[in-house]
């Protein structure tokens, strides 16, 4: 089994089920592009969340917020690329996307890790 399955196979384990909400493409209206009014594209993912530590927010100087996350996305059967104009909802609560890596030695991608915060 290579390291992309045992990420998958981890999360999966101890993750849940979550969807990515992509938004459609904006549109012209004839005096501009604005935001489609249309409901965004969902991709089913399975994630493992986390908090950070209070350390790490502390070297962050404000770029990570008392209440972000740590969320793990499996990459394994993700038919799309997570992005910062996305949103997470994992359960009831949409997300939205701050920061997206992703580990990929050797140019295969094993998981994302994603900085989320509450969308309020």
């Amino acid at each position: 089994m290579g390291m992309k399955q045992i990420a998958s196979r981890l999360i999966a384990r101890h993750g849940q089920a979550a969807t990515l909400l992509r938004p459609l493409p904006m549109i012209n209206d004839g005096l501009g592009f604005v935001p489609n009014p249309d409901p965004p594209t969902p991709y089913p993912v399975t994630v493992l969340s986390a908090t950070y530590m209070v350390e790490l927010q502390f070297i962050a100087s404000g770029f990570v917020e008392m209440t972000d996350r740590r969320v793990f996305v499996a990459a394994d059967g993700l038919t799309v690329t997570p992005n910062t104009i996305d949103q997470l909802r994992i359960g009831g609560e949409v997300l939205h996307i701050i920061r997206v890596t992703s580990l990929s030695p050797g140019g295969e991608v094993f998981f994302y890790e994603l900085q989320v915060r509450d969308a309020v």
